[in-house]
């Protein structure tokens, strides 16, 4: 089954045909850890445990031990990581208050290694 692509925050894309852009299976888990790091808590009226809330935690202090255990805890719910093998993230304090986040696992699908990073 196809998935249609949609990053978090961005529009639906169009592909070359007109029609709405769809994704492998790597690219759709993805989209899906994205979406589930990004989404607050509580958002989602069937699953009120479903998602983080990364974005809501910018300009508070943060704790580098803290979102690696909400990054990994929601990576173990996350259907599209295989989950017998464990998945890593390091953050990295890159000065000025910014940090990279990386994450590491193996898609459940394609049976890959992954890797995802993002920077706040």
């Amino acid at each position: 089954m196809s998935a249609i692509s949609h990053s978090i925050g961005g529009d639906l894309i169009l592909d070359s045909a007109g029609g709405l852009a769809v994704v492998d299976a790597a690219e759709e888990a993805r989209q899906a850890i994205l979406r589930r790091l990004c989404t607050n808590a509580g958002d989602y009226p069937w699953h009120l445990n479903y998602g983080v809330g990364l974005p809501a935690r910018i300009g508070s202090p943060m704790q580098e031990g803290d979102i690696q255990a909400v990054v990994l805890a929601q990576l173990q719910q996350e259907s599209a990581v295989d989950q017998s093998q464990a998945p890593t993230v390091t953050i990295t304090d890159q000065g000025s208050g910014q940090y990279l986040c990386v994450i590491q696992y193996v898609d459940k699908q394609t049976q890959t290694v992954q890797g995802l990073s993002f920077s706040a």
